[in-house]
């Protein structure tokens, strides 16, 4: 999935035990700051993510669950290791978006409210999931990402049987 077009701005940071860490708009070429296009990206990866994890649990009789937190802002990126050195990015925006998977509810996208703004003005459908604490953050108001545009979501235009 990561390597299709429409994924192009986003990069794979790294795997920690269960959790896939992945990231868009990290270079001058990937972020559109008017159009907030490596968001939407980033997003819609997220919903692909969900179809696709439907679709290999009604075909392998599993019941594998996905649990996804997104949030929006500047972080620092770099490689780190001398001997082993890894590409790895830091900063409050990725505590955050670590702070809505893990705080979050199984088969559903945790977003903060910063994303939020951006994909409801672009005809996203999101639900207000209300206040929750966050460790490190207080209170925070999220809401869950249910689908996409008409034309962009994941769910239509293609079935959900066959996501690929």
């Amino acid at each position: 999935i990561l390597g299709e077009e429409q994924f192009s701005s986003l990069e794979k940071i790294k795997t920690i035990g269960s959790t896939y860490m992945a990231a868009s708009g990290l270079t001058e070429k990937t972020c559109d700051l008017d159009s907030k296009a490596h968001v939407l990206a980033l997003s819609n990866f997220a919903m692909r993510l969900m179809d696709q994890i439907q679709y290999i649990n009604e075909h392998s009789f599993n019941n594998f669950k996905l649990r996804i937190g997104l949030n929006v802002g500047v972080c620092v990126a770099g490689v780190i290791g001398a001997r082993k050195p890894q590409y790895d990015i830091w900063g409050n925006t990725v505590n955050v978006a670590s702070r809505m998977d893990s705080t979050g509810v199984p088969n559903r996208i945790q977003v903060t409210q910063d994303v939020y703004k951006i994909l409801s003005a672009k005809g996203y459908e999101l639900e207000c999931r209300g206040v929750i604490k966050v460790k490190g953050k207080g209170e925070m108001l999220t809401y869950f990402l249910n689908k996409g545009p008409a034309d962009l979501s994941p769910s239509s235009g293609r079935s959900r049987a066959n996501p690929s």
